[in-house]
């Protein structure tokens, strides 16, 4: 209904050329019909004459109604869709996050004592039962997040970050010919299948707050979790996706 209403609305100054058009024919089928019923001599041709005129006034005002139907589509109706479906799909609330990440404490480095400098040819000395320090492993890095279209992109979270409640999302979410964007988690509790989070969103945000999402139901299967935007144009076209790596935690 709503795409019908905004075709007609697209093209309603073809549609009152148009109208325009037929209005004019039939007014001159009005006045020829007229000129006729006045000059004719036999009731055949009145009846005939008749006819064309009354025809040609059922149609004008046919084509009156259809003009006064789009002007009333195009200032009433259009406009009221337009505030439904802003009302339909509301911008997700934006919750500041209050987790306060917990300082990391460096231990105090302890002074050792340097050895005595042996004589060449002197075997170093050992200590029986002394332990020997292995190297710990080197952790390896988080991965980074990837947004490689600057239309679709996130600037929080950043990757790697830590979550066991509310995510509260930033960035931008535009296109030319934008139609909505959405949100996707994959990970343990979807099996790491990509799956929507959410309601889509049909308003395009540039550098500001995109949405957030509820993972208390997530918890329960914590761990490394992917994060995505998606942006789709009227046509059905996906953009590139922005996706960032997340942790989900108890």
């Amino acid at each position: 209904m709503a795409f019908f209403v905004q075709l007609l609305v697209d093209y309603s100054g073809l549609i009152y050329i148009v109208l325009i058009i037929g209005g004019a024919f039939y007014l001159r089928e009005i006045f020829s019909a007229r000129q006729e019923l006045q000059q004719s001599l036999y009731s055949l041709e009145r009846e005939a004459a008749n006819s064309r005129l009354w025809r040609g006034i059922v149609m004008l005002v046919l084509l009156g109604l259809i003009a006064v139907a789009i002007f009333g589509l195009k200032t009433v109706v259009a406009p009221g869709l337009a505030t439904d479906a802003a009302r339909v799909t509301p911008t997700p609330p934006f919750i500041l996050n209050t987790t306060t990440p917990t300082p990391t404490f460096q231990p105090t480095p302890t002074r050792t004592p340097r050895p005595p400098t042996l004589a060449p040819g002197t075997p170093t000395p050992t200590i029986e039962g002394a332990p020997t320090a292995t190297p710990s492993p080197t952790p390896p890095p988080a991965p980074s997040a990837s947004c490689p279209d600057p239309n679709v992109q996130i600037v929080a979270p950043i990757a790697g970050q830590t979550f066991s409640g509310a995510i509260q999302i930033r960035g931008t979410a535009d296109a030319p010919n934008f139609a909505f964007y959405k949100f996707t988690l994959s990970g343990p509790a979807t099996n790491n299948v990509t799956q929507t989070a959410g309601d889509v969103v049909r308003a395009p945000v540039r550098d500001g707050v995109l949405g957030a999402i509820d993972t208390t139901n997530l918890v329960t299967a914590p761990g490394a979790y992917v994060l995505g935007l998606v942006v789709v144009d009227n046509t059905g076209n996906e953009l590139p996706h922005c996706t960032v790596p997340i942790v989900i935690q108890p």
